[in-house]
């Protein structure tokens, strides 16, 4: 399995602080392919092909940018092509690229069953599933404790991260350590070797985090946000 570099086109989660139409309420009908793309996600992760579902994430982050660039490929299906995807076909299309990268399908494999022809390439053999080293020492004491002042790093590196956008530059308290896990952003990017790091709940004022946007009446409330420790910096 090789490594996986961060595309020009990845976008990181979009987040417009002046947006304040509201959130829809509706439940909606969840369709029979959405069902499908998710049971197959729990069944790469069953089957241990996948230690986590960073990557599907990263590939729909990828698929973000091509539509938001209108750098569609030569196979995207007509019926894609002058909208925005819904979030089950994203979904779809970032499985797809995963399974082209683990080695299960092809391009070739997409574009013949596109086109419903009889005449489709050979699969290809067995692919490895992606296992990789575990780096437990770069991290191997946590640095913070609770009652720390941090601060989110500014400036988020590409390709898939796992920190909320809003929340980069900001001031926060440590609460407590949550435990060491993988980094999510090594595993979306197939890393052969991926660290292992402390995870913190940090907590941030809401006026601090809005500033003159936050709303009177949530002056003095409190949000409470998991991050990992490569991200924090420390204040007196």
């Amino acid at each position: 399995m090789n490594d996986i570099p961060p595309k020009p086109y990845h976008q990181h989660i979009p987040h417009d602080p002046e947006d304040q139409s509201p959130i829809s309420q509706a439940e909606e009908d969840i369709s029979f392919f959405e069902k499908q793309i998710i049971s197959l996600h729990n069944l790469m992760r069953a089957k241990k092909q996948l230690p986590s579902f960073d990557a599907v994430r990263r590939a729909a982050e990828e698929v973000d940018g091509l539509f938001a660039a209108q750098e569609f490929p030569v196979d995207l299906p007509a019926c894609l092509q002058g909208r925005w995807p819904e979030y089950g076909e994203r979904r779809v299309l970032a499985v797809e690229t995963v399974l082209c990268e683990l080695g299960y399908l092809s391009k070739a494999d997409l574009r013949a069953a596109l086109a419903e022809s009889t005449d489709r390439p050979a699969p290809p053999s067995a692919a490895t599933p992606y296992a990789p080293v575990v780096d437990a020492a770069t991290y191997c004491e946590p640095r913070y404790f609770p009652g720390t002042v941090v601060q989110v790093a500014a400036h988020p590196p590409a390709g898939h991260i796992r920190t909320p956008v809003y929340l980069l530059g900001k001031t926060g308290v440590i609460v407590r350590l949550q435990g060491m896990f993988l980094s999510p952003e090594d595993l979306a990017h197939f890393k052969s070797s991926v660290v292992q790091l402390p995870l913190y709940l940090v907590e941030f004022a809401m006026a601090d985090v809005w500033g003159d946007r936050c709303p009177p009446k949530s002056l003095k409330d409190k949000l409470r946000v998991e991050i990992y420790e490569p991200w924090l910096l420390p204040l007196d």
